[in-house]
C-alpha cells in the first residue's frame, strides 16, 4: 500500500520541480531578453555613427537637433489642439490625414520662426566681432592703425616709465 505521508511528499518534491522549471525558463527569457536589447542598443549605435561618419558630425547634430525641435513643437501643436495620440486613432482616416497635414504645416511654420531668430541672433553677434575686430589696433583718435599692447591698453596696465 501506498502511504499517504509518501504520496503528500512526492506530490510536493514534483511541484518544486515546476517551480524550479519555471523559475528557470523565466531566467532564461529575462536573459534573451536582456541580450536582445543589448544587441539593439549596439546596431542603433552603429547606425548613429554610420550617419555622423556619412554627414559629418556637425551636420549630424544640427539635424539631431532638428528632429527633437520638430517632435517637440508636435507635441505642443497637438496639446494646442487638445489631441493625443489615442484620440487620434479614434478618427477616420481622412481626418488623421487632414489632421497630421495641419500639424505638419504648422510644425515647418514655427521651425522657420525659430530658425530666423537663431540667424538674427548668430548675425548680431557676428557684428559686435567684426566692430570689435575693426577697433583693434586704433587706439588713436585720428583712427591710425598702431600696434597695441594688451597690458597697455587697459586702464591701470603696466607701465614702461
Amino acid at each position: 500500500m501506498i502511504d499517504p505521508l509518501s504520496n503528500q511528499t512526492a506530490t510536493t518534491g514534483s511541484a518544486a520541480v515546476a517551480v524550479g522549471a519555471t523559475t528557470t525558463a523565466s531566467g532564461f527569457d529575462a536573459a534573451l531578453e536582456a541580450a536582445q536589447k543589448k544587441e539593439a542598443a549596439e546596431q542603433a549605435r552603429a547606425s548613429e555613427m554610420d550617419a555622423i561618419k556619412e554627414k559629418g558630425f556637425s551636420a549630424w547634430v544640427r539635424d539631431t537637433q532638428l528632429e527633437k525641435l520638430k517632435e517637440k513643437l508636435r507635441e505642443q501643436i497637438m496639446a494646442e489642439m487638445g489631441v493625443d495620440d489615442d484620440s487620434m486613432a479614434k478618427l477616420s482616416p481622412v481626418m488623421q490625414q487632414i489632421l497630421e497635414q495641419k500639424i505638419q504645416e504648422e510644425v515647418d511654420k514655427r521651425v522657420q520662426e525659430e530658425q530666423a531668430k537663431q540667424q538674427q541672433q548668430q548675425d548680431g553677434q557676428s557684428q559686435s566681432v567684426l566692430a570689435a575686430t575693426q577697433q583693434t589696433g586704433k587706439n588713436n583718435q585720428g583712427g591710425k592703425d598702431c600696434p597695441v599692447i594688451p597690458a597697455l591698453a587697459w586702464p591701470g596696465g603696466a607701465s614702461l616709465f
